[in-house]
């Protein structure tokens, strides 16, 4: 770890702003019950919305600064604790959040990756010169790929190479992946046989198929994949997915390159040229990405631990666009395809695989460790309003996946060396995890909305964009989250983005009584907290104080700038 983190550490605990927060808190950060209520949260699971698919809450790594090489390979004669080369911190702190998907190689490296360069002998691969402005020695390929997968226990996502490599080398990884051991039925008069490319994969160590179903065709490909138009990409989208081979009967699930933020444009033009032609789509997700810059002018920018009061708030609001991001792509798929075109065709669904809080240069763990930053308990309530969002919308989004996993903008994790920690992400992913699976129902939050002091600014479309810009948002929801039912159990989470007040809040089910809850809170005295690696724990989640439900209802106090999440017991 650089001296740079614990300097601005220092810093901020000195500072007014820090001093005035911990001033204002005092002990009322677990209060439990008051008289006065702030806000109310009316929940009726009766009005259901989707069940809440868990690859929501999925991950991504990528060939960039220190995420493979350090963060998650260490090879196996490292003196790291390793599992085949992998990093055994990283393998056991992504099943500690039950990760069902890992997204790799991109992310802008995948369109320049071939991924014939990452199999075979590690000393005989070559080294290439790949995106982010770095070398790329191979000895992270696709069996390793598929390696962390089945120590972690998740699916693989699969982002294939569209900028630069052709229809062949698709079909064919879909092959080297997915076709069986052992001799084949030719489905002719041949005789059957064995897969060439299996027989490949087999030599190459793993004899039995990857069975990869999820495949990301191209990445960004309005930008560093390829700088096409919407109607460009959907030729070639067309192209690619025409005929792959197929093994078994679950259809694979291709993902088209969807907009850079809020760009529905693309989104319209790219599904009007995608049914210009009458064949029959073979498209499963619309991939959406989405970053919240730390700045609300400039792309990647801002400070991840220097921040004051006014850009906490901004940059939860400019965080919350998400909900529109996602219910304005939603209605542009839809309204782009004429209904006798879209009969008979599946349902496409929306993949947010790429998402998280990105800031500028200053708080990573060395200049090698390209896209590094710290993390704190800003981050942990974007992560919360983040999730809440897919869950609110579960009918429309299938997928998602934080960038990245670790070591790189919204991570869960920080290594270096033989160094660890977790970040208050982390605990946010763990908080979550009861609602996987679970049914989620309308949840109604009745809160005073909290002014966005630099609300008047226009925020950017999203990403590294440089088309168009978002009207101001110049109000934050005083108190927003989400619910779901599993039998009897009622989860609740509750992200409360006030910095100084906590809010009391009076918790009904329609139609039920609260016999019982529990709770967790994530929540500190100062927001600028964060875990490094000389102080691993400075941020981790506690129990919620006795929580005694009154006349089949609930009265909590959140507290400032905090994560709740309830397991509610129905009656």
């Amino acid at each position: 770890m650089t001296q740079t983190i614990p300097s601005r550490r220092r810093f901020l605990k000195s500072s007014s702003l820090a001093a005035a927060a911990v001033a204002l808190r005092g002990s009322s950060l677990l209060s439990q019950g008051s008289s006065h209520v702030d806000a109310h949260i009316d929940i009726n699971p009766a009005e259901t919305i989707a069940t809440i698919s868990p690859e929501i809450y999925s991950h991504f790594i990528e060939q960039l600064g220190g995420v493979i090489y350090d963060g998650v390979w260490v090879g196996e004669n490292s003196k790291i604790a390793n599992v085949d080369g992998i990093r055994k911190d990283f393998i056991d702190t992504m099943k500690a959040v039950d990760v069902p998907v890992l997204r790799w190689p991109g992310g802008c490296f995948a369109d320049s990756y071939d991924w014939h360069d990452g199999i075979g002998p590690r000393d005989k691969r070559p080294n290439r010169a790949g995106f982010w402005k770095q070398q790329e020695p191979n000895q992270y390929g696709l069996h390793e790929f598929m390696r962390t997968c089945r120590a972690i226990g998740c699916k693989p996502y699969l982002a294939a190479n569209l900028r630069t490599q052709p229809a062949r080398d698709f079909y064919q990884e879909i092959e080297y992946c997915n076709a069986p051991a052992g001799d084949i039925p030719s489905n002719s008069a041949a005789p059957a046989a064995p897969d060439t490319l299996a027989m490949q994969r087999a030599a190459n160590g793993d004899r039995d198929p990857f069975n990869v179903d999820l495949w990301g065709v191209g990445n960004e490909s309005w930008g560093c994949g390829g700088n096409l138009t919407p109607e460009e990409y959907a030729m070639e989208f067309r192209r690619f997915t025409a005929w792959t081979p197929t093994y078994g009967e679950a259809p694979l699930r291709f993902v088209a390159v969807g907009p850079n933020g809020d760009d529905v444009d693309w989104t319209r033009r790219l599904f009007k040229a995608l049914y210009g032609n009458p064949e029959r789509r073979h498209l499963w997700g619309l991939s959406v990405h989405y970053y919240t810059s730390g700045s609300p002018t400039k792309f990647a920018a801002g400070d991840a631990l220097a921040f004051n009061d006014a850009e906490f708030y901004d940059l939860l609001t400019r965080g919350s666009l998400m909900d529109k991001v996602i219910t304005d792509h939603w209605s542009a798929m839809r309204d782009a395809v004429p209904s006798e075109l879209s009969k008979e065709q599946p349902s496409v669904k929306l993949v947010v695989d790429e998402w998280g809080a990105w800031y500028g240069k200053g708080t990573e763990l060395a200049p090698e460790y390209n896209l590094s930053q710290q993390s704190t308990m800003r981050d942990a309530l974007l992560t919360g309003i983040t999730f809440d969002i897919f869950q609110r919308h579960a009918d429309k989004v299938a997928v998602a996946a934080v960038a990245q996993s670790i070591n790189c903008i919204h991570s869960l994790m920080l290594a270096q060396g033989d160094k660890f920690c977790v970040t208050p992400t982390f605990h946010v992913f763990q908080m979550y995890l009861p609602h996987r699976g679970a049914q989620a129902v309308r949840a109604d939050f009745t809160a005073p909305s909290i002014p966005n002091p630099m609300g008047e600014t226009a925020s950017q479309v999203g990403g590294n964009s440089y088309i168009g810009q978002l009207p101001p948002v110049r109000t934050l929801a005083g108190l927003s989250g989400s619910a779901s039912i599993k039998g009897k159990t009622l989860i609740l989470t509750v992200v409360n983005p006030h910095l100084t007040q906590p809010m009391t809040t009076e918790i009904a089910v329609r139609g039920a009584s609260i016999a019982s809850a529990r709770g967790t809170v994530l929540a500190e005295k100062d927001v600028h907290a964060h875990n490094d690696f000389a102080h691993p724990d400075v941020v981790k989640p506690r129990s919620v104080a006795s929580l005694s439900p009154s006349g089949g209802k609930l009265t909590h106090s959140f507290p400032p700038a905090s994560v709740t999440a309830l397991e509610v017991t129905l009656s």
